[in-house]
């Protein structure tokens, strides 16, 4: 500012310039704090004072507060103003969605990640935090001009990777393969299988739902109740799939893979890591 007017300059006094030049630099040097742009306080503050025991399907519509971890995994992918996924947090920056969401049908092409910005437990307008995307990394299987193709299906995800460190407030899940082991348990019922995010009719909250039948009886979780059966109208694969298992959620990807896996030589380095999802992306995190 002061380059531009010299008389000005001039006239400030020796002490006083030195004076400012340390309060720049102490400012410069000082670490930034929780209240940076991207993150909502007053949200989180309310979330953390919520107990465990109120942390129930609200109304048997499925709803869950989307400020209690592990709701607060889940959240709102905006896209170019006028579409959204649902992402859910596997690390401090980086976000699981899926690939068909990122893709732009009506001019051909996938949206850029200027056009994306993450809500994080975002719940009738209002969320834990916000970022913008650095990075995007689509699964080389998915093809956006035959979506509907088994290697399409099975390789419909991607991983974003944020700006803003986000997880250290929402907590993230681990990424598991359905192996025969969550299998055993999910025939047997010690496991519970589930979608969670934003349904087609309930696109500001995250809701809960399972593919049972009506004939069927709702599954339940400890401390949440029963998880309503999935209504016809709600595409299964736009939403992602959960598992609750010996105590804790994980989330499950629709990509195979395992530890005899290797990654082929023209996979991204995303999805050699989700080959390997077991050691860089299996644990779960609360904040």
């Amino acid at each position: 500012m002061f380059h531009k007017y010299p008389a000005l300059l001039a006239q400030i006094s020796k002490p006083f310039t030195l004076g400012l030049s340390a309060l720049i630099l102490s400012a410069a040097s000082t670490p930034s704090t929780q209240a940076s742009s991207f993150y909502n306080e007053k949200a989180t503050k309310a979330s953390s004072s919520i107990k465990p025991s109120s942390i129930k399907i609200e109304n048997g519509k499925g709803t869950v507060n989307a400020l209690t971890y592990p709701w607060s995994t889940i959240g709102r992918l905006n896209i170019g103003g006028k579409n959204h996924c649902t992402g859910v947090m596997i690390g401090k920056k980086h976000l699981f969605t899926q690939a068909n969401c990122l893709y732009n049908k009506a001019e051909k092409r996938w949206w850029n990640n200027n056009e994306l910005h993450y809500r994080a437990a975002y719940q009738h307008d209002k969320h834990m935090a916000s970022s913008n995307v650095a990075r995007v990394e689509i699964s080389d299987s998915y093809n956006p001009k035959s979506p509907d193709s088994l290697a399409s299906i099975a390789g419909d995800w991607a991983i974003v990777t944020l700006k803003e460190p986000l997880g250290q407030y929402t907590g993230w899940l681990g990424l598991k393969s359905l192996n025969k082991g969550m299998r055993r348990q999910l025939r047997s019922g010690s496991a519970k299988m589930f979608n969670a995010g934003y349904h087609n009719g309930w696109e500001h909250a995250v809701r809960l739902s399972s593919g049972c039948s009506q004939q069927l009886s709702k599954q339940k979780l400890p401390h949440v109740g029963a998880i309503p059966c999935r209504g016809t109208n709600v595409a299964q694969r736009s939403l992602p799939t959960f598992v609750y298992q010996n105590g804790a959620y994980h989330l499950v990807s629709s990509a195979a893979f395992s530890k005899s896996d290797t990654p082929k030589k023209n996979d991204s380095w995303v999805f050699a890591s989700l080959k390997n999802a077991h050691y860089k992306w299996g644990n779960s995190h609360r904040p």
